[in-house]
């Protein structure tokens, strides 16, 4: 079968133009408010060998599909981790097992009876929460008051904020400083008497107001490599073991999440299975900006994005285990 010309040369067109992102990437990574924005939503633009490939294998093109195996090439090194089967990994008896829960409520959800229900559906033994409302917290305290015993709430500043719900008792409760987060908390759980948690609540800085994106873009992407860093400085110092429960805004193809990879692991990435977006609500999504992290001293079992809740973002739980 022939293929039309102006078909051939969208494709091609499609390869060097892929091309010239992944040189820019390496070259640059998101140093460019515009590139950082195009590696975040990197997923979709493999969308086009959905087209290309199959055109290409019927009319039996095969220098196109030649050039087509460049961009699905990259694809499988991006990827493939998420579409291998994800075999959870045993619990062995070195040390205890915990199971965290990281979930943006949304600042305007009232929807207590979902949130019940999802928390229960995945009964975690530690919660992050961000956007968490302002008058929230008596009623989260006497929803949860039972199961959670303990808490830790950072103030509402503006329109919402960051809390920390465990079954485990608290204790060492400090924020982290603004600049560069306006929004995090840090604690210290008791396991047991022979194990404790560091674990952080944050919320990085968002990407809104949208209708300001040319304006703003740099600066959001400036502050959160900021904040990366100051994360990462924290847990090289402590060398606990420690998980951080976030909405971190900033997807797995980006520069930001290369970096928080250098001193934590993501459990999903690890131990999920799929794309595991956490955002819904339109029709674009931005992937998965939702991340249970946690450092060498824990083992992660298993890792899943949840259902439910009643926000905008879907829960991200992981079980993990002390290493010893």
């Amino acid at each position: 079968m022939r293929l039309p010309k102006f078909i051939s040369f969208i494709v091609w067109g499609y390869v060097l133009l892929f091309s010239l992102w992944i040189l820019l990437r390496l070259v640059f990574f998101d140093e460019f408010w515009w590139l950082a924005l195009i590696n975040t939503f990197a997923q979709y633009l493999f969308i086009p060998l959905l087209v290309f490939l199959p055109i290409a294998l019927l009319c039996r093109q095969w220098k196109l599909l030649t050039g087509l195996a460049f961009p699905f090439g990259v694809f499988i090194a991006f990827y493939s981790p998420f579409f291998l089967p994800a075999f959870s990994t045993p619990v062995t008896h070195k040390g205890p097992s915990i199971t965290a829960m990281t979930f943006n409520m949304l600042f305007s959800n009232k929807d207590y009876n979902s949130i019940v229900k999802m928390v229960a559906a995945n009964n975690p033994d530690i919660i992050g929460l961000q956007e968490v409302p302002p008058n929230t917290e008596d009623i989260l305290k006497q929803i949860f008051g039972s199961s959670y015993p303990y808490h830790a709430f950072r103030p509402v500043e503006e329109s919402h904020n960051v809390a920390i719900l465990s079954r485990f008792p608290i204790k060492d409760v400090s924020l982290l400083p603004n600049p560069p987060f306006p929004r995090a908390l840090q604690a210290t759980v008791s396991v047991d008497n022979e194990h404790a948690l560091k674990v952080i609540v944050a919320h990085f800085v968002p990407n809104y107001p949208a209708n300001e994106l040319v304006k703003l873009a740099q600066g959001w992407y400036d502050l959160r490599a900021e904040q990366v860093s100051y994360v990462k400085n924290l847990v090289r110092e402590r060398k606990a073991a420690s998980i951080m429960l976030c909405d971190c805004n900033f997807t797995d193809t980006s520069e930001t999440y290369t970096g928080m990879r250098d001193v934590m692991n993501d459990s999903f990435y690890d131990v999920g299975w799929g794309f595991g977006r956490t955002t819904q609500g339109s029709f674009v999504s931005i992937g998965r900006i939702d991340y249970v992290w946690y450092t060498k001293e824990l083992n992660a079992v298993d890792a899943y994005v949840g259902s439910g809740g009643g926000s905008d973002h879907l829960p991200v739980i992981a079980r993990l285990q002390f290493a010893k």
